[in-house]
């Protein structure tokens, strides 16, 4: 019997309403989006629950995402400015010679998009970014960062690494968080901010006519065009999240590793991890489904997402502790700025008083947490 489940879901609060020129607010997004939302699972999981710790705040521009913060705090690090980098670098490295004391950095290879009148950081997961065109980049700017001194390691074609000392430490945001946004506010800032934005161009420059951007942009794909620094620090030791960790997200991998956590791919489906329910154990899962929907703005498929994530995850495991199969469940619930944990255990399930009244609707919890400051 499995004896705790997490499920962490970023993106999965609908997005909270926008202030107009006036200072008001215009609900009407939020409202239609809560309406088409059916939910069966995740509903009674919400009303029988018992809240716990949930973020408040009223900083709009924080330069993390909730979920990023919600596992920084689980495993005791800085949740203002994440230490990312050195744990995915581990995961990357697969724990080999990866704790050198050294603080690192991450140096990503991005699309950043002109429009009209300013830039727009594209979702990295969009390039599909293959070793041979990595290697190429890489070769083409070799010179440069060994003339600037930069020594440049690159275990995953999607995420390469850099000293920390390089720039010293950066105020940065995640590439997740800048995505599709103007990225003026969420560049790198610190005292050698400007040390960074000269190599940063020149790295541009480098990559503007490459063959390998000719070819991509030739197959319809997004050219490489530009590198984005962040989550600088140390590797430092860290809690056991979970028996098991299920994820695909590289920071989360590296917190596996450096906590001692078995580390399993994410299955595409809760059924998928049913041997573990025999074994026992606590598991923690990362569902990452709704994050390139809510992103885009394609509600429709936001929407989509959601109904398959009460599908594939929610229904089973709520019907997996129905039966006995599992002791407890928390789930993570994580919109553009905040987050709220929700944990229900078997006995829970039998107070359907709880499932009455506003407490019982669900719906009102999930419009709520959108607001939530």
């Amino acid at each position: 019997m499995m004896t705790h489940l997490t499920l962490i879901v970023p993106f999965s609060v609908p997005p909270g309403a926008a202030i107009d020129a006036d200072g008001g607010g215009n609900d009407a997004m939020l409202e239609a989006l809560l309406r088409q939302l059916e939910l069966p699972a995740l509903g009674k999981l919400l009303t029988r629950a018992s809240p716990g710790p949930r973020e408040r705040h009223d900083d709009p521009f924080l330069r993390t995402l909730p979920h990023e913060r919600w596992l920084a705090g689980r495993a005791g690090l800085d949740t203002a400015r994440l230490p990312s980098a050195p744990f995915m670098r581990l995961a990357d490295m697969n724990a080999t010679g990866a704790d050198d004391g050294q603080a690192w950095a991450c140096l990503q290879p991005v699309h950043i998009h002109a429009a009209r009148d300013h830039l727009v950081l594209m979702n990295p997961a969009q390039l599909g970014l293959r070793e041979e065109e990595a290697a190429a980049l890489r070769a083409a700017v070799a010179g440069l960062l060994q003339e600037s001194g930069i020594m440049l390691e690159a275990p995953a074609p999607a995420r390469w690494y850099i000293p920390e000392a390089v720039f010293g430490p950066l105020v940065a945001a995640s590439p997740l968080r800048a995505t599709g946004r103007n990225i003026d506010i969420w560049m790198q800032a610190g005292e050698r901010a400007r040390d960074w934005r000269r190599i940063q161009n020149e790295i541009q420059m480098t990559w503007h006519d490459h063959p390998v951007n000719q070819a991509r942009e030739a197959a319809g794909e997004l050219s490489v065009n530009s590198v984005w620094l962040y989550g600088g620090g140390t590797l430092q030791p860290v809690p056991r999240l979970a028996d098991t960790v299920l994820a695909n997200d590289a920071f989360l991998r590296g917190l596996a590793l450096a906590g001692g956590a078995a580390y399993l791919p994410l299955p595409p489906r809760f059924s998928a991890i049913g041997d573990m329910q025999a074994t026992g154990g606590s598991a923690m899962v990362l569902l990452e489904d709704a994050a390139e929907a809510y992103i885009g703005e394609d509600w429709g498929l936001w929407i989509e997402r959601m109904h398959a994530l009460d599908a594939e995850w929610f229904a089973p495991a709520l019907a997996a502790l129905e039966a006995g199969q599992l002791q407890a469940l928390t789930v993570m619930l994580a919109g553009e700025h905040h987050h709220a944990e929700f944990t229900v255990r078997r006995a829970d399930l039998r107070k359907f008083w709880r499932g009455l009244g506003q407490r019982g609707d669900w719906r009102a919890l999930l419009s709520d947490l959108a607001y939530a400051a």
